[in-house]
Order: C-alpha cells, then sequence, then structure tokens
C-alpha cells in the first residue's frame, strides 16, 4: 500500500512539473496545438526541475542507476561515465 501511495506521489509531483512547463510553452508564444520537443533547452524547465522530472521519471518507470550500472526490470547494464 505505502508503494502505491508513494507512486501517487510521484505522478502528482511530475504532473505538477509538466503542467509548470506547458504554462512557460504557451507564455513565451508556443502553439496550443504542439508540444515541445521536451529536448534540454526547448523543455521549459529549470535545472533542478529537469532533475527532479528526471528521477521522478525513473522512480515511476523503476529505473534505478547504482555504481554505474543500471537496474530496470531484472536487467543490469553498465553505462560509460564521461
Amino acid at each position: 500500500m505505502k508503494q502505491f501511495i508513494d507512486n501517487q506521489q510521484t505522478e502528482a509531483r511530475l504532473q505538477v512539473l509538466m503542467t509548470l512547463a506547458k504554462e512557460r510553452y504557451l507564455a513565451a508564444g508556443g502553439d496550443p496545438k504542439r508540444c515541445p520537443s521536451g529536448l534540454k533547452g526547448d523543455d521549459y524547465l529549470t535545472e533542478e526541475e529537469r532533475q527532479e522530472a528526471i528521477k521522478l521519471m525513473r522512480e515511476s518507470a523503476g529505473v534505478r542507476v547504482v555504481n554505474n550500472e543500471v537496474h530496470c526490470q531484472g536487467r543490469v547494464w553498465q553505462v560509460e561515465v564521461k
């Protein structure tokens, strides 16, 4: 039950961040029928908000990064550190 509540809170916070980004996009004159690409610089998020959104998306998808290894759905693989 606790995991379900945590997941709901994660999804709610992520929705708040995405709504904020959409509002900024529209305020900047963006087309309401189109959405920004979501790429850095075209996502209308601050760096802190972007990092929080990435963390929340990973949590909701069940992805963890531990010691240069990605853990997802029972699989593990190495990532290169630059």
